[in-house]
Order: C-alpha cells, then structure tokens, then sequence
C-alpha cells in the first residue's frame, strides 16, 4: 500500500503578504523561513491554478525543528484570484480551520487583540470530557481564515 505522510504545510492564499507574515510570524510566533520568494513560473502557476504570467509572491513560515507543520503564504498577482465569500461569525461548509495549542492563551489574545483580529469566539472554558476542560478562542486572520488556540487541560496535556 502506497504511503502518505501526515500533514506537511497548510497553505494559504492571502491578499497582502507582509500583513499576513506579521500575524503568523510575529504574532503567533512562526519563527524560521523555511522559504521566500517571487516567481513567475508557468508549472508553479499551473499547480496552484492560475493564469501562467501570474505574479506569485511566497513565504514558508514553521516553528523550529522538522520540516512539518509549516505555513505558506501566497500572495498572487496579475490576476489576483477571487476572493471566498463566507460568514465572519460562523463556519462555513468547505472551510479549513488551523488549530494551535499554547501553554498560556492570555499571552495570544493580548497580541492578536493588539493586532486588531475579528473573533468568531472570544475565549471560553469548553468542557472536554467529565473534570477536563480546555480554554479556547476562535478568530479570522486578515484573508478570513478561521484559527482556533487552545490551552489545554493540565490534566489532558499527555492526549
């Protein structure tokens, strides 16, 4: 049977890159490069579906270690793509959330507040199992993509 890693790099489509780099990198704390760069190459434009003389503008942000995980940012151009419609407050049919687990969720709703994001949930206590309980928030970054934080249960921090 043929093998398929586990989930290398989410990747987003986003309308201004050094915007998006400053939530991911500086907010959330995305620390290394992996990659950055502006192409126009016709396979690379095919790959993502766009117009061969597209601008396509890119960075791969990840935490330190392996090569997982990771977040790419793409920024395309000449002809920018159309932009999803979708409900702010809500879930949407299709759409993909990003989940982050941190150690203490205060330290980030401070920084993503500072940043001026748009909750779908502020922070709240969601009850996991009996005597177990998480702390969570839901919010959109710049483009709409919905991130969910969670400070886990100390009880729980071994699932």
């Amino acid at each position: 049977m043929p093998i398929l890693s586990s989930l290398v790099r989410a990747a987003l489509f986003v309308s201004d890159l050094e915007r998006s780099e400053r939530l991911y990198r500086d907010v959330l704390g995305l620390e290394e490069s992996y990659a950055r760069n502006a192409l126009q190459n016709a396979e690379f434009a095919a790959l993502l579906g766009v117009p061969a003389a597209a601008a396509i503008r890119y960075s791969i942000l990840k935490m330190p270690g392996p090569a997982r995980g990771m977040i790419g940012l793409f920024e395309v151009r000449d002809p920018a793509p159309p932009v999803l419609r979708r409900e702010p407050g809500q879930c949407n049919v299709g759409e993909v959330a990003l989940v982050f687990y941190t150690d203490d969720l205060e330290h980030y709703r401070q920084r993503l507040e500072d940043f001026g994001i748009r909750y779908v949930c502020r922070p709240l206590v969601l009850s996991v199992r009996p005597g177990q309980a998480n702390l969570e928030m839901t919010f959109r970054d710049p483009d709409g993509v919905m991130i969910n934080i969670l400070q886990k249960d100390p009880l729980d921090l071994d699932a």
